[in-house]
């Protein structure tokens, strides 16, 4: 479908009656229109200030008059939604066309002052998990929670394009240059989170492509995993007990697979009074503080950055000088990132990790070659797999599509040092007694039993 085609669908009136949903978010009533086996999302806003242009300039005309407030330092996102609120708000008050709540009115006014009012829905909703800007003057296009991949209507203009790159950098100075083409930085409002990775000339020829990440303010739960149909609640009950005993935990998986979404699912798990150390670029793990756990943050230069005071790998061999009952290492991505872990695990430390592979098989190679031992790999203990399908309708799926175990007794009887507990395709039976006999937690089998009835 090209842009005329698009224009036109958004316009046509008669697209009511091929709408699948109705929602409303801050600032926005949102419609999912099917047309042609596809998908569309499109938001409205409650109060478009292309049909008051005069308030809109009049609004404009104020700020400009009071610039000094704005220009004395750079501002974040709220910062700025609170201070332009401060100088228009009785303006505002005052007009009389205006029916819907002030505050809203104001975080409309400031994303189209700052040319962010179309990518605006998008931010804010929270039923929208990743977001895909090809290059400007293209449309579009989303991954929803619940209807999968849908297009949109939304295409950044040039202009556009960089003045979301302007917001980027000015909430995160870092450069960009010819040998360093890369930016992946953070957006953290009251509203939102998001993980934002843009790709500049020369290495995506066409203009910047952009890939936003949303990170959920309330994560999902093994119980929720397990509604979602992720595993079933025997795995669940797997994966708490595996925290429970301290067992190292790897999850590996594609990307967008849902090795985040589950690492934090299973994070929770540990007990309050564990020592916890999260080390990240992105910060993609929940701020657990403030739910009564002793969790320590640190945050490390983006692989992209082309900033090395504070790296992933330093921070990782840091870790044996900090006590920490679990760790929790984010995605583990180069050559140096796996030796640090590995040097990490082998000291005796535990936690959690991502990697990117779609089979154990793949990474052992590929963390072989980085000069990993196979003595190395017995610290990793449980592996899970991650897998990620789009059906036909473009929803989709991830799963946890197999278990291995990292057993170190099978080196002594000359077996390989891994063996599968479990596959998504196996009945209940084989589950139940690959666990009773085979796994490293089957002493422990009943225990799992008993946390399997509390997930039901």
């Amino acid at each position: 479908m090209n842009m005329k085609q698009l224009i036109e669908l958004e316009e046509d009136k008669n697209y009511e009656k091929e709408i699948t949903e109705n929602y409303k978010i801050r600032g926005f009533n949102v419609k999912i229109i099917k047309s042609n086996d596809r998908l569309y999302y499109i938001p409205e806003p409650i109060f478009d200030f292309d049909e008051y242009t005069y308030l809109f300039s009049e609004l404009v005309d104020m700020l400009y008059n009071m610039k000094d407030r704005l220009s004395d330092r750079i501002l974040k996102l709220d910062e700025l939604i609170k201070t332009v609120s401060s100088i228009i708000f009785s303006r505002l008050e005052k007009e009389k066309s205006i029916v819907e709540d002030k505050n809203i009115i104001v975080e409309l006014f400031t994303y189209k002052l700052i040319k962010l009012d179309k990518l605006m829905p998008l931010f804010y909703d929270n039923r929208i998990n990743e977001i895909y800007i090809d290059n400007a003057k293209t449309a579009i296009y989303i991954d929803h929670q619940l209807f999968g991949r849908c297009e949109t209507t939304i295409v950044l203009s040039e202009e556009e394009m960089q003045a979301l790159i302007a917001r980027l950098k000015l909430e995160h100075p870092i450069s960009v240059s010819y040998k360093n083409p890369s930016l992946k930085v953070e957006l953290v409002s009251q509203y939102f989170h998001l993980r934002v990775a843009i790709d500049f000339p020369p290495l995506s020829p066409n203009g910047p492509t952009v890939n936003i990440r949303k990170i959920k303010a309330n994560p999902l739960t093994i119980y929720d995993l397990i509604t979602l149909d992720s595993f079933p609640p025997i795995i669940g009950a797997y994966f708490i007990e595996a925290v429970n005993q301290r067992k190292n935990i790897t999850i590996i998986g594609e990307p967008n697979a849902g090795k985040t979404t589950l690492a934090n699912a299973i994070d929770l798990y540990t007990p309050k009074f564990w020592r916890k150390i999260v080390i990240e670029d992105a910060i993609e793990s929940i701020n657990q503080n403030r739910l009564g756990y002793k969790q320590t943050v640190i945050q490390v230069d983006s692989f992209d950055s082309n900033k090395s005071d504070y790296n992933k790998t330093s921070e990782i061999l840091k870790l044996l000088h900090r006590s920490p009952d679990w760790i929790y290492l984010g995605e583990i991505q180069t050559k140096e990132h796996t030796k640090a872990m590995f040097e990490a695990l082998n000291a005796g430390l535990k936690g959690i990790q991502t990697a990117h592979s779609d089979s154990f098989e793949k990474l052992i190679r590929r963390w072989s070659n980085y000069g990993v031992s196979m003595d190395d790999f017995l610290s990793l203990e449980v592996v899970i797999v991650m897998e990620r399908k789009i059906t036909n309708n473009g929803k989709i799926l991830r799963v946890v599509k197999e278990i291995f175990e990292i057993n170190d007794k099978n080196k002594s009887k000359n077996l390989t040092f891994y063996q599968k507990v479990y596959e998504k395709t196996w009945n209940m039976s084989k589950i139940c007694e690959s666990l009773q006999n085979n796994s490293i937690l089957s002493e422990r089998y009943e225990h799992i039993l008993s946390i399997e009835k509390e997930l039901q």
